[in-house]
């Protein structure tokens, strides 16, 4: 069956204003710019090229940190398991309940503004990511900020550059 749909690939660039949608990242608001992938013509099944995932999923988690919008569910989940964390583990690590890690996670309730920043902070340090370490020791309060008020998580624009580098940014959604 798969070997039927080999010749019913149609391959598409990802740009701008038909982005690819990454839910690989385990994100729901990560779209690619300057792939390649496949679009099977009879189930529209997607296959993706993405060179340098690494540094790609890496990129995205500090788009994360350094957005100014209230950490979702999905972002912390995000930067957990980028940590390599399981939940019980990474509850102790911040001081606070596996119930309360679930709920944030699960969208139930997000976390407080302090535990907000906190989690960025324990990400940063924890990371290696040697940008956002520094942008913490630099300047606490400058490099961790949280918006009051709830709003939706940007759109986060993946572009893939000439030299096979990531550039990530956040883009704001359109209602």
């Amino acid at each position: 069956m798969v070997e039927e749909h080999i010749h019913d690939l149609q391959e598409r660039k990802a740009t701008i204003q038909a982005p690819y949608h990454f839910l690989g990242s385990g994100l729901s608001n990560v779209y690619l710019v300057g792939i390649k992938y496949r679009v099977c013509s009879s189930c529209g099944a997607k296959i993706a090229e993405i060179p340098a995932v690494k540094q790609l999923m890496k990129l995205i988690a500090r788009t994360i940190v350094e957005n100014e919008g209230a950490l979702s569910g999905e972002e912390i989940r995000f930067l957990r398991k980028r940590l390599g964390k399981k939940s019980s583990d990474f509850a102790a690590l911040i001081g606070v309940g596996l119930e309360e890690v679930s709920r944030w996670e699960n969208g139930h309730v997000g976390p407080s503004k302090s535990a907000d920043k906190f989690i960025r902070v324990v990400y940063a340090m924890l990371s290696g990511d040697r940008h956002l370490r520094k942008r913490v020791n630099d300047s606490f309060e400058e490099s961790i900020k949280v918006v009051p008020i709830a709003q939706p998580s940007p759109r986060i624009r993946a572009r893939l550059q000439i030299n096979h580098r990531w550039k990530t940014e956040a883009v704001a959604t359109v209602a």
